[in-house]
């Protein structure tokens, strides 16, 4: 009885040392991609690198989706000179406010840019509001603003816009809608080929 009883206090001790061990090992090596670790990096972040790591399809595709940059990230994605050729860029999961907004939409016009997605951002009206105003993407054919934190007055904004006569898409689901404005944009916005709005 005393063996068997040794044992399997030996079993348990084993059993939990290997586990302390495995966390140990997580701990000290943990296996995060480089954008997801970049929210630990307390420091300096190296823009252009993720820039250029972002470019895809010979300078067509900027896909910067989780990099955290925010509103300062934005304010040097435009002075890099990086968009010149963007057809696509992917802003999604960045923490971009109404300011970084505010600074896309007063940026030079990107003739060539078609899709724009910025969603899970916290742009708020004012952020999607100023982008409505914008005449920095004249040939824009598909804009994602989900998940923004966007209300009724950012949204009936692109209802009442004349900047984007290419638009086709425009997603504006999970923000805070009133039905009015989904019927009022589902009006005004009728010509489009998509309009996500639940």
């Amino acid at each position: 009885m005393r063996i068997n009883s040794l044992f399997g206090r030996n079993v348990v001790s084993l059993f939990l040392i290997s586990g302390v061990l495995a966390m140990l090992a997580f701990v000290v090596e943990p296996a995060v991609s480089p954008g997801f670790a970049q929210g630990f990096n307390k420091g300096p972040v190296d823009y252009d690198a993720l820039f250029k790591e972002g470019l895809k399809r010979r300078g067509k595709l900027l896909n910067l989706s989780g990099k955290k940059i925010g509103d300062e990230g934005i304010k040097r994605l435009i002075a890099s000179g990086v968009l010149e050729k963007v057809e696509k860029m992917d802003l999604r999961y960045n923490e971009i406010t109404a300011v970084g907004a505010g600074l896309l939409s007063e940026m030079s016009p990107l003739p060539k840019l078609k899709v724009l997605i910025l969603r899970h951002n916290i742009l708020g009206d004012a952020g999607s509001l100023a982008l409505a105003k914008s005449g920095s993407f004249p040939n824009l054919e598909e804009i994602q603003l989900g998940w923004t934190e966007t209300r009724d007055a950012g949204a009936l904004g692109f209802g009442d816009t004349k900047n984007f006569p290419k638009l086709k898409k425009l997603d504006l689901r999970g923000n805070f809608l009133a039905n009015k404005t989904k019927d009022e944009l589902k009006k005004s916005l009728a010509h489009l080929k998509s309009l996500k709005l639940f």
